[in-house]
């Protein structure tokens, strides 16, 4: 799992931001909203403040600043999340666990890799197999899939021997693990899969709603589709 700077910073409209990044020197700071330097520009990268707290790196380790520049929990991780619910997913000597916001162990940093929690489960790695945990760090969907997608509207996308299909909470299969592609639910309850060359869209009991585009077989038959349609314009 990789934890992009910059991408951290694209957090929803709902939190206070009150500190702005700045950038001087190839270094991160943050300023007030009146342009006064309140954390002066030290550190290699730094997300925006969530919750009063920033993501800021330093010769690699990440660690936790408050709003007045101080480390509240200290950079010594090989990677690390927001805060999302009261814990935040880090990486300390090659193993992901997670953490509260005072830096104590929640849950010990026995995975693989491992994502941030969303719908109360977690996905984790174990064995090269992905799995779910709960907050308490309790394996509730064994690590057995070789690909595993967060939960979206109660069911996740997860693939076992190349195909994919649908689990619910329980763990049970929901939708067969018989598609070559599948991507996560969206808010109108329908989900995009491929079976062979066909895009599908299907609802939660896996019934067929709508036939797609059809995919191209490779990267150069989609070249020759793009220069086909250029000369048709």
């Amino acid at each position: 799992m990789l934890f992009v700077i910059c991408l951290l910073g694209c957090v929803s409209s709902g939190y206070a931001q009150n500190l702005i990044r700045f950038y001087q020197h190839s270094k991160v700071g943050y300023k007030d909203q009146t342009n006064h330097i309140i954390i002066d520009a030290k550190y290699d990268a730094g997300s925006e403040f969530v919750n009063g707290l920033a993501i800021v790196i330093s010769d690699q380790k990440r660690g936790y600043i408050n709003e007045q520049g101080k480390e509240i929990i200290p950079l010594k991780f090989e990677d690390a999340a927001l805060f999302s619910n009261g814990l935040a997913c880090v990486k300390y000597a090659g193993k992901y666990g997670f953490i509260n916001n005072s830096g104590d162990w929640v849950i010990q940093p026995l995975f693989e890799n491992a994502f941030s929690f969303v719908d109360l489960y977690a996905r984790v790695m174990k064995n090269n197999k992905w799995g779910f945990i709960n907050r308490t760090g309790e394996i509730v969907i064994p690590c057995q899939y070789d690909i595993a997608f967060d939960f979206s509207n109660g069911l996740a996308a997860v693939q076992l021997n190349g195909k994919f299909g649908y689990i619910a909470h329980s763990g049970q299969v929901i939708i067969p693990l018989q598609y070559d592609t599948a991507m996560s639910f969206a808010k109108d309850n329908t989900a995009v899969v491929s079976l062979g060359l066909q895009r599908l869209s299907i609802d939660k009991a896996g019934k067929v709603l709508a036939k797609l585009e059809t995919l191209v077989e490779d990267e150069n038959e989609e070249a020759e589709h793009r220069k086909w349609r250029k000369r048709r314009k």
